[in-house]
């Protein structure tokens, strides 16, 4: 009888051992997740976006750079330092935009303004917000957004697939102008005068 009991006893063990180890996983696998967004962020491919000119609609594609900070909030700062360009490879456009957003869980709602606009800086557009992206995490390292401009700019839509990149020095940094312009709490952000 004593040997019997050995495997029984080995077999709850382990059993115990696996309920103690999953049991977090099992727990959190409904819970709002904090995985910070702070980090570098590229379009992985290129983004499609197509906008509406006053000759029909016009088919291009960006590249972005997002460099977001989360705070324990989930209030969300940073940068998008894109550039995009027509099918034809035609009327190039090069930017950094300031971004504010929030995160419940896997959601991601984000909102920017210009601060560099083809290389020039532009401070008193900064608290102007020209688009918006809703974005759904995919764990740590991906997120799918839609975006679609505001009524000060043409009407336009893009699909995005960002991934976590862990080379800061991407091809579009963040110029200093532009993180002058979009500091929290400066007057730019503000839109203070």
């Amino acid at each position: 009888m004593p040997r019997s009991s050995l495997p029984l006893f080995r077999s709850l063990f382990v059993f115990l051992l696996a309920i103690w180890v999953l049991a977090p996983v099992v727990g959190n696998a409904g819970s709002n997740d904090r995985r910070s967004l702070t980090g570098v962020w590229v379009t992985k491919p290129a983004s499609r976006f197509v906008l509406q000119d006053v000759g029909g609609p016009v088919r291009e594609s960006t590249i972005m750079r997002w460099e977001l900070e989360e705070d324990e909030d989930g209030l969300i700062t940073g940068y998008n330092s894109y550039f995009s360009t027509d099918d034809d490879r035609e009327s190039p456009s090069r930017g950094t935009l300031c971004m504010v957003g929030a995160r419940i869980g896997n959601r991601v709602v984000l909102e920017e303004a210009y601060a560099i606009f083809n290389g020039e800086p532009v401070p008193d557009l900064s608290a102007i917000p020209i688009f918006v992206f809703d974005c759904e995490t995919g764990g740590r390292k991906k997120m799918r957004c839609l975006g679609h401009g505001l009524s000060n700019i043409q009407p336009n839509g893009l699909k995005a697939t960002m991934v976590r990149s862990r080379r800061a020095g991407e091809r579009f940094p963040v110029p200093e102008a532009a993180r002058e312009i979009c500091q929290p709490g400066s007057a730019g952000l503000l839109g203070l005068k």
